[in-house]
């Protein structure tokens, strides 16, 4: 039954309805992204810098988290990063022992051979991260000495989380974000071939390593907004799960969000059509998260691209909710919890997490 107050947010029978027909595209045939690629203009170089995180941060940075940007960095630091194998430098954890309270309060150099892929052509005190670590721990201190997450230009290392006894991405010292950085293919990606673009069409990109003060935030209230010819055309949740709450708000969310995009984002962000991540603060208050750029390869939640790519700029689809008597099962449930942060899904765990909802609903509709 639909609500009766109007609400932008779907019923249960007509988000079931909705969600089956608007991704059904994404269960069959090839799930590859490149099955939409041919939906988008090709992203310019532009667009994908005004997506870095030192891009947009000084404008946004009222209205988002406090962080800290470390650039330039350090050549051995960078160096460091692209080698093979996920190590700490021994001489680095000689320095800090103890201090891997995130990843088990270990000493990593009795393990190494189990996590180190190099060649044997360097050694692993050929990187000194004197310098780095001094300059992360200053940084820490001035986000209030407490506990961060990293992320380099426009990926965070959620990839990495596993490493970490928490699950998450929080870290109070270097060796804890080294750990996070070596271990994920995100950052790599970053560095080495380019997000979004490859490195030859990006061109010269002066890695950062940005620390993000660590917040214990509802994955309930983040939300991801699309943004078509500067007019804010939908609103999707996020977490993959049901909550009855979001259902009494929904009206107050588009308020809250729409009013938000109009007031600090609209003129602020340089590009035309591109995503934004919110999260609404248990006051009311919303705070940008990120931004992604317009593109196949960014996750559309519950929408389906294709319908975001045909809709008019006037035309606003408004908000999804993830409806209720759906299962979301064990890898939707556990895709957040209470503080995994930043929101960041890969598309592969998104498309596999879709066809399974599907195949659910149809056998519930048997």
């Amino acid at each position: 039954m639909a609500q009766e107050n109007g609400s932008t947010s779907y019923a249960e029978d007509d988000a079931r309805a909705a969600i089956s027909e608007l991704t059904a595209a994404k269960t069959v045939e090839s799930e590859d992204t490149e099955d939409i690629e041919h939906l988008f203009a090709p992203l310019t170089r532009e667009e994908v810098v005004n997506c870095a995180f030192s891009s947009w941060y000084p404008q946004f940075r009222r209205v988002t988290f406090k962080s800290e940007i470390i650039k330039p960095l350090e050549q051995s630091f960078v160096d460091y990063l692209l080698a093979d194998g996920v190590f700490v430098p021994e001489q680095t954890t000689a320095q800090y022992h103890g201090e891997l309270e995130v990843f088990g309060g270990s000493d990593n150099s009795s393990s190494d051979s189990d996590w180190d892929d190099d060649d044997g052509s360097s050694t692993h005190d050929d990187y000194d991260l004197d310098t780095t670590s001094s300059e992360i721990r200053q940084r820490i201190e001035r986000l209030g000495g407490g506990e961060v997450f990293p992320r380099m230009n426009w990926s965070a290392p959620t990839d990495a989380s596993w490493v970490a006894t928490t699950g998450t991405l929080r870290c109070r010292t270097p060796a804890d974000i080294y750990w996070l950085l070596k271990s994920s293919d995100k950052v790599m990606r970053d560095l080495d071939t380019g997000r979004y673009l490859p490195k030859e069409q990006l061109g010269a990109i002066e890695p950062e390593l940005v620390l993000r003060k660590w917040g214990n935030l509802a994955p309930a209230m983040m939300f991801r907004c699309f943004v078509k010819g500067r007019q804010l055309l939908a609103v999707s949740q996020v977490d993959y799960q049901h909550h009855e709450f979001l259902d009494e708000m929904s009206e107050d969310i588009v308020a809250k969000l729409a009013d938000f995009f109009t007031t600090h984002v609209a003129s602020q962000f340089p590009s035309e059509n591109y995503c934004f991540d919110a999260y609404i603060s248990q006051p009311g208050t919303v705070y940008v998260v990120d931004f992604e750029p317009w593109t196949h390869s960014v996750d559309s939640c519950l929408f389906e691209w294709q319908e975001l790519v045909d809709a008019k700029v006037s035309e606003f689809l408004g908000l999804r909710l993830f409806p209720d008597g759906v299962n979301p099962l064990g890898h939707f449930s556990a895709k957040y919890s209470t503080n995994r942060f930043p929101v960041e899904m890969t598309a592969d765990a998104y498309r596999d997490s879709v066809a399974t909802l599907i195949e659910k609903m149809k056998k519930e509709t048997l």
